[in-house]
């Protein structure tokens, strides 16, 4: 990694969270300065600075002598995460619904497409779904809205695996892509934030019941 140390410091956060979407650092992981700093080939200071973003999120925290840990969420936690992961949601759905232009229809009816297609590979599914929430909120135009589901988007990565990859959620999800498609397309804001509000409705029940599987809860 080359670059001044401020730059450093951005590129080992990004790719610590990179790490973290890809379940490549799981909750409980301990990050230590050192280790970090030799994998990616940078001094101790930009991977100190990448660790405190981590810890000023929610997403680590300091443990004197042992380094940053990841967080894990208990179950209030992710209640409370996809309430207000909601609220924003909806505030997105009905704000793009009277903005989208035909072109964003069209960027948005592309990644449906292709995330349909992709049902025998999750991954990929898991990929198109981000990018067709990200598209939608570049649709709301709202910068604020957009830092904050940003943000909220994080938390979730310390979550464990996509809710997608369970095939039933996957097929009730495709079906609320697609309704949510029909109310931008009818630039009908009720609909459009209903139908959002049902999709992280049902996201959040299937990802506490993913959440109580977990053998470690048992």
């Amino acid at each position: 990694m080359l670059g001044t140390s401020e730059n450093q410091a951005v590129t080992c956060y990004r790719e610590l969270i990179l790490r973290l979407q890809r379940g490549d650092i799981k909750p409980g992981d301990y990050l230590r300065e050192q280790l970090v700093a030799e994998e990616f080939g940078v001094s101790r200071t930009p991977v100190r600075e990448a660790l405190r973003q981590l810890e000023t999120e929610g997403l680590a925290a300091a443990e004197p002598r042992l380094g940053m840990r990841i967080r894990s969420l208990d179950y209030i936690e992710v209640m409370e995460l996809y309430e207000v992961r909601e609220v924003h949601e909806r505030a997105v759905a009905r704000i793009a619904a009277t903005k989208v232009t035909d072109m964003e229809m069209q960027e948005l009816e592309s990644i449906q497409s292709s995330l349909e297609k992709s049902r025998s590979d999750t991954t990929k599914m898991v990929e198109l779904n981000q990018q067709f929430h990200y598209a939608l909120l570049q649709v709301a135009k709202n910068r604020f809205l957009t830092k904050a589901v940003e943000s909220m988007q994080r938390t979730v990565y310390i979550l464990g695996p996509s809710t997608l990859e369970d095939n039933k959620r996957a097929t009730v999800a495709i079906k609320e892509h697609r309704e949510l498609i029909q109310a931008l397309q009818q630039h009908d804001p009720d609909k459009a934030e209903a139908v959002m509000a049902e999709h992280w409705r049902n996201a959040q029940r299937s990802r506490i019941r993913q959440y109580q599987r977990e053998p470690w809860r048992a």
